[in-house]
């Protein structure tokens, strides 16, 4: 690891109680040169020979102030008042990260805001050691395009008057486009409940990635670094390769950034999302955006294969961007099943896309390039894209 400079760096207030920045201090340079040894070295344990090449890392245009969602941990400490962060590893300890460095602009001055407004609501803080309180999270989502943010509150008892009350507080502050509220009452570190109900009357925040704008709302993926985002978009449908007459399948699709920007060279691109949220969203963004030949499925990745192969039987290029666990077998089994030509994986995690890739080796697809992106500078973060290729049989 390279020593530690102030060069190139942005003070953070909350260093080193924060370990969310693994990499902060370090100058740009360096960080995206241990990233890139650090995947280089995975890549070479994993493979005997036949290597995939890693190509050089491709860097953040904002390495600081990127970030377009914060999701705090809201509790009341008597010592240290009231408090917006994360969770100290291993620990119920919350670290205030209010002033965080990587997150948009906009978040930060709209914290300013809102944090002064729960304190003195009064309601209690939720402690997941006796399951008791009403605060949970406070989720704040900004859109670059539109100079505006979305805030959930996510609480551990159902919508009142006292919280309906805060959050119309909340609803007039300067910049918020929309807020909603959500139960959560379940015990456990998940921090979204099934149950959104919005309390303005604007539900989503739209955000523009390349030509396409998309309207989203709470519950919805969209990249954290929209700037990042964009270019792997534009780097995985140049390395798809798709041709006119060729049917695309994308999974994981979540709002559908990956799937529209593939259309324009396919016949039909089947972009598959299990959320509802996301994959309703996706279906309501289709025309807006002029497009006519994507086709939205509400379904794990998994079922989708399935579906793919009963009603298509055959898929001539897959792209997919799983979470951190990477493709379960059967949803791999699934794409070996439609016997695309070209497969294209997006990844935020290098040790479980090795996992895979080396899977998919073994069903006849070879991995020819691994790209890295740094979609999270200051951390050890790195996002990968990997472009396959079936290998014919004699």
């Amino acid at each position: 690891m390279h020593e530690r400079t102030v060069e190139d760096a942005r003070p953070c207030p909350h260093y080193p109680r924060c370990v969310g920045c693994r990499l902060i201090g370090l100058r740009y340079t360096a960080q995206l040169e241990w990233k890139q040894v650090r995947l280089k070295e995975l890549v070479q344990t994993a493979w005997s020979s036949a290597c995939p090449s890693v190509g050089t890392i491709v860097g953040s245009p904002e390495v600081f102030g990127y970030r377009n969602q914060a999701k705090l941990v809201l509790r009341r400490s008597p010592r240290r008042g009231f408090l917006a962060g994360l969770y100290r590893p291993g620990t119920h300890s919350v670290v205030d990260i209010r002033n965080c460095p990587v997150h948009h602009p906009s978040i930060t001055s709209a914290l300013q805001h809102i944090l002064p407004v729960l304190e003195k609501s009064g309601l209690p803080t939720y402690d997941e050691r006796s399951a008791a309180g009403t605060l949970r999270y406070l989720v704040v989502r900004s859109s670059r395009w539109a100079r505006a943010v979305q805030v959930i509150l996510v609480t551990a008892t159902e919508l009142d008057h006292a919280i309906r009350g805060v959050l119309r507080q909340i609803a007039r502050l300067p910049r918020v486009r929309s807020v909603v509220h959500n139960w959560n009452p379940s015990t456990g570190n998940v921090i979204f409940g099934e149950t959104f109900t919005p309390i303005t009357s604007e539900e989503a925040l739209v955000e523009r990635i390349g030509d396409f704008r998309f309207r989203t709302r709470a519950g919805a993926f969209l990249q954290a670094n929209i700037l990042v985002a964009r270019r792997i978009y534009e780097y995985v449908a140049r390395m798809a390769e798709v041709e006119k007459r060729d049917l695309v399948a994308d999974l994981y699709s979540g709002a559908g950034a990956l799937a529209f920007h593939i259309a324009s060279g396919a016949r039909m691109v089947f972009a598959a999302e299990e959320s509802p949220i996301a994959a309703a969203d996706a279906r309501a963004n289709v025309r807006p955006n002029g497009l006519h030949n994507v086709r939205v499925l509400t379904a794990p990745a998994d079922r989708a294969v399935a579906l793919l192969q009963e009603q298509v039987g055959h898929i001539d290029v897959v792209t997919l961007n799983p979470p951190r666990k990477g493709a379960d077998e059967a949803t791999r089994l699934g794409i070996v099943g439609l016997a695309p030509r070209r497969i294209v994986y997006v990844s935020c995690d290098p040790k479980t896309l090795i996992r895979d890739l080396l899977w998919f080796e073994k069903h006849q697809y070879r991995c020819e390039q691994i790209q890295p992106f740094d979609m999270f500078p200051q951390t050890d973060h790195v996002e990968c894209v990997a472009t396959l290729t079936a290998i014919r049989q004699a």
